[in-house]
């Protein structure tokens, strides 16, 4: 019996808000057997550009990701951008002015934390993310470490969820011109792990403004949600991606590399939408 190649089209590394270096995920997508990968780390295409020729060594195919905070109505919405010109300025200067609203959301979150009576310092949580885009993880684990919670989900649960007692409101490009601008880099634009958080009014507002797929493998969808979801891109023409969204926060994370994935052909399918070719490593 012939195994089909996978692809997971939705990790994380150190250059977000993962654990593992990029090294570290090429070598573990390798080691369960992953033929394609896309490195999709928070407005950072860093972990991706460091990682081309060795994914080449290695004999995976890597796809130009990354994974957009945009705003969607006062919302915070995950776009996925995949096979877009990695050498683009204007994607570069994008991203760098996202990573720095990241920083500016982050003091104000933290600020509002320290009026709650809790005592985490900007410092301690850039030392958390290290050279990383700061995000709310680095936040929930700095207040784990000082045992303010219990657990990352605690501290978005309590404190940061949207319209939290410590929620900041997004300063985030807009959906419409995420999209615009990752064509515009010959890439196509991806709603990451739609499931738990639209319904199907948001659902047409996504594909009126230009998304070409919808995720629907992920760990948060269920076997229904999966079915849903495909339904309804498959109904628009729409690209059909899934991934682990592997951060390598717990144990059990490692076991969704090489499980929950995709056919490779939906990494060819992406391809054959793009027009960029910068988009693999080859």
């Amino acid at each position: 019996m012939t195994l089909v190649p996978k692809a997971d089209l939705h990790v994380h590394t150190t250059a977000s808000d993962g654990k593992f270096s990029p090294q570290q995920v090429i070598d573990l997508a390798v080691s369960k057997g992953l033929k394609g990968l896309s490195i999709t780390d928070h407005d950072s295409i860093e972990g991706y550009l460091s990682m081309r020729e060795y994914a080449q060594q290695k004999d995976i195919e890597l796809l130009s990701g990354v994974e957009i905070s945009c705003d969607y109505n006062g919302r915070e919405a995950h776009v996925l951008a995949y096979g877009f010109d990695a050498t683009s300025a204007d994607l570069q200067q994008m991203l760098r002015e996202q990573r720095q609203k990241r920083t500016t959301r982050s003091k104000q979150i933290i600020s509002k934390l320290n009026t709650l009576g809790f005592d985490i310092e900007y410092d301690e949580v850039r030392a958390e993310a290290g050279k990383a885009s700061i995000s709310r993880n680095h936040i929930a684990d700095v207040m784990r470490q000082k045992f303010i919670v219990a657990s990352r989900k605690e501290a978005f649960d309590r404190f940061l969820y949207t319209g939290g007692p410590a929620y900041v409101q997004n300063g985030y490009i807009t959906v419409n011109e995420a999209i615009e601008l990752v064509h515009q880099c010959g890439g196509v634009c991806v709603l990451a792990h739609p499931g738990p958080y639209y319904i199907f009014e948001d659902l047409r507002y996504f594909l009126n403004a230009g998304i070409d797929g919808m995720e629907y493998i992920h760990p948060s969808h269920n076997f229904q949600t999966q079915k849903k979801i495909k339904d309804y891109a498959e109904n628009y023409n729409l690209l059909l991606t899934g991934g682990s969204d592997f951060h390598g926060i717990k144990p059990f994370e490692e076991q969704m590399i090489g499980t929950v994935c995709v056919d490779l052909t939906r990494l060819d399918k992406i391809q054959e939408r793009c027009t960029s070719r910068y988009s693999l490593n080859i």
